[in-house]
């Protein structure tokens, strides 16, 4: 995907009046790539049409806000729904698929951590850079199909289920919130669990035999270093980190054998309860396929998840090994797109443009190419496509419950992981979206509420594994809500309410 002077420009009219999707993370456009240009342009033949056709997204100080097109993503689920509607197996056959792009970015994962890559000439070093991308494109090229389905079907699944729970006298006993949640509660362990479990481990053997604590918390560092990435930071956690987390757990945890079941066991729980469910109520087979295709991309989702986080360790690397070449920080690096570093060696990048790049850009992909701009061209980009609304009049709005209760509390509004630290006991965390690197703040509150998100999303899966209240798919809650807001969250009726 080429960068082109001037693309941007050419296309803006197109997306005017569009409705968006509007996901927030902490990211950069390097790292952002290695998705945009995956869901566009690889691997068409085999996505059958369950591709996007463009990418926005804007970045200002290490904050990313990502916007898909709604039709993009209705071309996506409907090209899934209608695969099924022929071949009952055609999530399984399709996610096959990709088995051979995931070991291959596996293998190229472990053979890069067994570089001096200070040794390679700067022919080589790009040569291995633009190998690496073009491994990582083919193994990302799957994110089309996972966040178009997980993004637009929460709203079909809740439909359907919603005809087949009011035709039940199941309803007189049970609220559609906890029916929805229990039909399409994660089946599967994610990473952060297994790293959990990992280090409750460590925790167990080490209160058993002291003298081991130093050696087993050297051997976790090296599993899970990277469990704190994001797409702007790569991060490296050393023993220390954990072992001060290794103290908290057993501090908070005065039972390791019974926190561990309780993490072991959830998954198996969810499985018997829709199980249970499932026997006292008669699904046809569209929401059952809708269900089963949800369980499967729940766990695909999170694999692509870990896989990411090895792509911003080892990118890094490569970028850090280039950037010490040509003179430009690894961070400001990050600031280009890949296939704009793969020419720094030719050309080498303006800095103040990175820099101003880093205060505020827009980027644009399509399947012809790609653009960059940033200040005030990138807020005017910003206004042109997505306009100004005011929302002060609001007091309450709705959301899709992603795991039953209430709470009251206070308001903290996190837009990056370096607000996460501001959530304090009992506050309500509301978010664009919430990110593996917000877990330690949303273990403190008391529950969750985003703009965006589907039923597989992060926030649900974690509010399901926490028991705690969670609204997803709000659409306005950020741009409502501010910090120290006091409100309720009742998602047993999937409303939250201004309370001051």
């Amino acid at each position: 995907m080429r960068y082109i002077k001037g693309h941007l420009d050419k296309h803006l009219k197109e997306w005017q009046g569009k409705e968006w999707y509007h996901q927030r993370f902490d990211g950069s456009p390097y790292f952002i790539h290695f998705i945009a240009e995956a869901e566009i342009v690889t691997h068409l033949k085999r996505k059958k049409g369950a591709e996007f056709s463009a990418h926005y997204c804007f970045f200002q100080d290490d904050k990313a806000d990502w916007y898909i097109a709604m039709s993009d993503i209705k071309n996506v689920y409907t090209s899934i729904i209608e695969g099924g509607s022929i071949d009952k197996h055609y999530t399984k056959k399709l996610m096959a698929l990709w088995k051979p792009d995931e070991k291959k970015f596996e293998a190229i994962c472990k053979y890069i951590s067994k570089l001096d890559l200070s040794k390679f000439t700067d022919k080589k070093i790009i040569a291995l850079h633009d190998k690496f991308v073009e491994t990582t494109l083919n193994r990302n090229s799957s994110s089309s199909l996972i966040d178009g389905f997980a993004l637009g079907t929460d709203q079909i699944i809740a439909d359907k289920l919603k005809t087949v729970y009011e035709s039940l006298e199941i309803k007189n006993g049970m609220r559609f919130s906890e029916f929805f949640s229990t039909l399409t509660a994660p089946v599967h362990l994610s990473f952060i669990n297994e790293a959990e479990l990992a280090l409750l481990k460590v925790a167990k053997s080490a209160k058993r035999n002291p003298a081991q604590k130093n050696k087993l918390l050297s051997k976790h560092q090296k599993q899970y270093f990277w469990i704190r990435n994001n797409y702007v930071d790569a991060h490296i956690l050393s023993v220390e980190h954990f072992n001060n987390e290794l103290d908290a757990l057993i501090k908070n945890h005065s039972d390791i054998d019974e926190e561990m079941k309780k993490i072991k066991t959830t998954p198996t729980r969810n499985k018997k309860a829709k199980k249970d469910l499932m026997k006292k109520v008669k699904l046809s087979p569209d929401p059952l396929y809708l269900i089963e295709t949800t369980e499967l991309f729940t766990r695909w989702q999170d694999e692509r998840k870990k896989a990411t986080f090895f792509a911003i360790h080892f990118g890094a690397l490569l970028l850090g090994e280039i950037g010490k070449r040509v003179g430009i920080s690894t961070h400001e690096l990050k600031y280009m797109s890949p296939r704009e570093v793969s020419a720094v060696f030719k050309t080498k990048p303006d800095q103040k443009i990175l820099k101003d790049r880093i205060k505020l850009c827009a980027f644009y992909w399509d399947k012809y190419g790609h653009e960059a701009c940033f200040g005030k061209k990138a807020e005017e980009v910003k206004k042109t496509i997505l306009g100004v609304g005011d929302l002060s009049a609001i007091k309450d709005f709705r959301g899709l419950t992603a795991c039953i209760g209430k709470a009251t509390g206070k308001v903290k509004v996190v837009k990056s992981v370096k607000d996460a630290g501001k959530v304090n006991e009992g506050d309500i965390l509301v978010a664009v979206m919430t990110r593996p690197d917000y877990i330690p703040a949303m273990k403190l509150a008391s529950a969750f509420v985003t703009d965006e998100g589907g039923i597989t999303c992060h926030a649900a899966i974690v509010a399901r594994e926490l028991k705690k209240p969670c609204i997803i798919g709000t659409k306005i809650a950020t741009k409502v809500l501010k910090d120290n807001d006091n409100v309720m969250v009742n998602a047993d009726h999937s409303v939250v309410q201004i309370l001051n």
